[in-house]
């Protein structure tokens, strides 16, 4: 009878640590957070090897008993190893969803962070593609600008050689004037001197004809 009990006892213990370990295994640990997990897997494969343990304490305590009480006890002993199995085998299977679904989650991150840099990097271009044709677009103004300058300097000096032609051709004209207001002024002298020339001898001859007239004539004497 103590034997039973005994037997009895581990059985006891046995069909608690399954009520403990049953739900863990049918959820395979989905829902908690990743440390949890890790918590919770760990503290399964502890109560599975105490299930073994007691599985292997009621095998030894079966050996012990006799008549009706090892032929009802056997059909039990030998349930409880099939259960065990199909503890551990749930538990490989749970842990076996565990690791898919961290590797899923990896691999989400990493192509998050794949997306983060790739949008990084296409704000990046962006950035850069926008500087660039930013710079361009300056470069393309300096360049308008450089060539309207350029184009007012061509003017500015085709203007300064065109006054500086008329300069010199108003200095060519002038010299002409003067030239010609040298020759005028030269006929100009000469002909005061032929004028005085004439007046002179006009005043001669009226003198002398004077002379000739008023002068007393040999006879009278």
């Amino acid at each position: 009878m103590a034997r039973q009990s005994l037997f009895a006892s581990y059985e006891a213990e046995f069909q608690d640590l399954t009520l403990s370990i049953i739900p863990k295994l049918e959820s395979s640990f989905l829902g908690h957070s990743g440390e949890q997990k890790r918590v919770d897997i760990k503290s399964t494969q502890i109560e599975i090897e105490e299930a073994e343990e007691l599985v292997g304490q009621m095998e030894l305590e079966i050996m012990n008993l006799v008549g009706s009480e090892k032929a009802q006890a056997m059909p039990r002993l030998k349930r409880y190893r099939t259960q065990l199995g199909s503890l551990k085998k749930d538990l490989k299977i749970a842990i076996g969803k565990v690791e898919m679904e961290n590797n899923r989650l990896e691999l989400l991150n990493s192509r998050n962070d794949t997306n983060i840099i790739g949008a990084s990097n296409n704000s990046i271009d962006y950035d850069q593609r926008s500087r660039l044709l930013d710079g361009n677009s300056r470069l393309d103004q300096s360049e308008a600008i450089g060539a309207n300058i350029l184009n007012d300097l061509r003017l500015q000096r085709e203007q300064i050689i065109n006054t500086r032609e008329s300069l010199m051709q108003a200095d060519t004209h002038l010299d002409s004037s003067q030239r010609t207001l040298k020759a005028m002024a030269r006929r100009l002298a000469a002909n005061k001197l032929i004028s005085y020339a004439a007046i002179i001898v006009v005043i001669s001859f009226v003198i002398l004809f004077l002379y000739i007239k008023l002068a007393p004539s040999g006879s009278g004497k």
